[in-house]
């Protein structure tokens, strides 16, 4: 009996002994991940932030903020054309509002990368909703090409497509 009970501690903490490894690792594991996140350079949090608050001003049909995001030489290609950043501003801008405040939109990834001064970004988001009266189920592809002047990231350039 005692041998038992004795062998039964052993595998009991022969047992705790690997759950603790299982736990100690995938705590490591989680740890890590969120270091990585966290070590998400600055410029890279400061691209993204400039994106979102640019999505933001469409959205609040908000002309002031948008202007300040976009540099003075963006260029806006969507569906079959191009604009200057005063033709978008004073077009499309107001109808783009009104569809991304009518969807719900859900990011699906984006990819920042730096090169100096200019950055890319591409963005894969889910939009779904009714705008207009019709359905709307559609995976949007965005490239926003970024440059940093005086320390603050402008929009120069933005490719819209969707499918």
């Amino acid at each position: 009996m005692k041998r038992l009970i004795k062998s039964g501690l052993k595998l009991t903490t022969l047992i705790n002994l690997k759950t603790m490894k299982k736990v100690l690792t995938l705590s490591f594991l989680i740890l890590s991940s969120s270091v990585l996140t966290l070590a998400q350079t600055p410029e890279k949090l400061a691209i993204s932030k400039t994106l979102s608050e640019f999505e933001t001003a469409i959205v609040e049909n908000n002309a002031k903020l948008a202007s300040k995001l976009l540099h003075a030489d963006a260029i806006i290609l969507e569906g079959r054309g191009s604009e200057t950043k005063d033709q978008y501003l004073s077009h499309h801008f107001h109808s783009d509002g009104r569809f991304l405040s009518a969807i719900e939109r859900k990011e699906m990834s984006q990819e920042i990368k730096t090169e100096g001064n200019i950055a890319w970004v591409s963005t894969i988001t889910s939009m779904k909703g009714t705008y207009s009266d019709r359905e709307i189920d559609l995976t949007s592809l965005e490239l926003a090409v970024l440059k940093k002047e005086e320390g603050n990231w402008k929009i120069i350039a933005l490719h819209w497509s969707s499918r």
